[in-house]
């Protein structure tokens, strides 16, 4: 996808946003990890999804417990996947959401000085264990950002309904069917090379730190 597209109008109206214009409006992004990657990201400044480190049935299956742990990297834990919580789109499965989890890399949608509350609220949760990564979302824009309105790890009913999920839980931003404003996570498949502007902090207050 071209880098800085305009959006595209239909009968409805504008459908999806340029990338310009999402990265006028949310600046920065954020991506937490545990402290025991960091000696390894220094040396190979790349985030890798889950999926490159599972195999057999951690890739159909969500991670339970502890946080798979091999060495390092270590990963964290989906205990916040609850199947009976999905409205599972489009003939999706519960492998098929877990799959397309494990196949990405995550971060939050945000400002130079916070991510979005979802954001706040999962670095509270591991605060204790992670270090954060704030990375200028224009430096990282070229390598295919795809967009989300939720918290895609955490599915629980809302109302004492099922949430959706599915191939629409992600989108490019051509393609999104949501406001750059209601973005919470912009995701990459695979692996994101993280720029030479990534800032490495242990609070969301920092001190930062350059990543290299």
């Amino acid at each position: 996808m071209a880098l800085w597209t305009s959006p595209r109008k239909s009968e409805a109206g504008t459908v999806g946003f340029s990338l310009e214009e999402y990265a006028k409006l949310r600046p920065t992004l954020w991506h937490f990890t545990h402290k025991a990657n960091l000696p390894l990201i220094r040396r190979n400044p790349t985030l890798l999804c889950a999926a490159r480190f599972l195999h057999g049935n951690l890739l159909d299956e969500p991670r339970r417990g502890r946080s798979v742990r091999d060495g390092v990297p270590v990963l964290r834990d989906q205990d916040l996947l609850h199947e009976g919580s999905i409205c599972f789109q489009s003939g999706s499965s519960m492998i098929d959401v877990v799959r397309d989890l494990n196949a990405r890399v995550f971060f939050w949608s945000g400002w130079p000085d916070r991510p979005v509350r979802s954001g706040r609220h999962a670095f509270a949760r591991y605060c204790a264990s992670d270090i954060i990564f704030r990375v200028p979302f224009q430096d990282v824009a070229e390598q295919s950002p795809h967009f989300s309105r939720c918290n895609s790890g955490a599915i629980r009913k809302q109302g004492g309904k099922a949430v959706p999920r599915g191939p629409a839980t992600f989108a490019e931003a051509e393609e999104s069917r949501f406001d750059p404003t209601a973005v919470v996570e912009v995701t990459f498949l695979g692996c994101v090379l993280l720029p030479k502007t990534t800032d490495v902090g242990e609070s969301l207050k920092g001190p930062w730190k350059p990543l290299r």
